[in-house]
């Protein structure tokens, strides 16, 4: 698998955090090169701290920049490229698609970032981001779990049965219909939209192309950091191969026009890193 950053390591996250938190990383990218990674929109959102010299976020599509900081996030429907400069250290945990409506009371975050003191205690940032500093790796992730895990947590019956009817989107890999996914949780189309607009953020139709798509770059390139260079030609090869643009559309999530037209925006960033 191709690597986008000097260290990283995984943790898993405590049984407690089922539903909110799926698991944690710390990466960490040295100074004196860009490292450039494709952000997928797998559904999931992030809580992040970082120490060092913040990276950037990099919309391809429109090269709207934003800094990589401390925040906390819902789920994105587009690709990001991140790039890193360093020295940085950043503490990560994937969030479950709804965690940020378990963790804000019932207020998704699609899309957009939110102060991290929303979800866990200043204090706690602190501490986590002094122990990155000092190379505790270990003991920093451990303390913004500890933080999360005490959070008062938003539960109800509508998010119980989203989350069943997310977890069938992901069975299937997103190559299913909103009708499919009602119908396999005893809802109506009209409900479960209402429940993906409230509670998750997005339309059902959204939430089906992002995971269409992330599944799709997923089984070329593998887990962990994506890399950029890696994700281009994964795409390149898809739109070139010559399928039906039904089933284009039907596997990864775009038709194919926007394919290439991202393909073409991530190539151009990957080439602006390396000059």
């Amino acid at each position: 698998m191709p690597v986008a950053v000097d260290h990283y390591r995984r943790y898993p996250v405590p049984a407690v955090l089922r539903g909110v938190a799926e698991h944690a990383w710390v990466a960490r990218h040295a100074a004196g090169a860009d490292h450039v990674e494709v952000l997928l929109p797998d559904g999931r959102g992030l809580l992040q701290v970082v120490r060092g010299t913040p990276g950037e976020l990099v919309d391809p599509l429109t090269g709207a920049r934003t800094p990589d900081v401390d925040g906390v996030r819902g789920p994105w429907t587009r690709a990001v490229v991140a790039r890193q400069r360093g020295p940085v250290v950043r503490l990560g945990v994937q969030l479950h698609p709804l965690g940020p409506a378990r963790l804000r009371g019932g207020r998704p975050l699609a899309d957009a970032w939110a102060g991290v003191d929303e979800v866990v205690p200043a204090e706690a940032v602190t501490r986590a981001g002094a122990l990155l500093d000092d190379g505790a790796d270990d003991a920093a992730v451990a303390t913004l779990l500890d933080a999360l895990a005490a959070r008062p947590r938003h539960d109800g019956a509508e998010l119980d049965r989203l989350e069943d009817a997310i977890a069938y989107v992901e069975a299937h890999r997103g190559l299913v219909r909103a009708g499919d996914i009602a119908r396999e949780v005893g809802a109506s189309v009209g409900e479960l939209h209402r429940w993906c607009t409230t509670l998750l953020g997005v339309a059902p139709a959204q939430h089906l192309a992002a995971v269409r798509f992330s599944t799709f770059v997923r089984e070329s390139v593998g887990h962990g950091p994506v890399d950029a260079a890696a994700t281009v030609a994964t795409v390149e090869w898809f739109v070139e191969a010559g399928y039906p643009p039904r089933e284009v559309e039907r596997f990864t999530g775009l038709p194919p026009a926007e394919l290439r037209r991202l393909a073409e925006h991530l190539a151009l960033h990957l080439h602006t890193a390396a000059t």
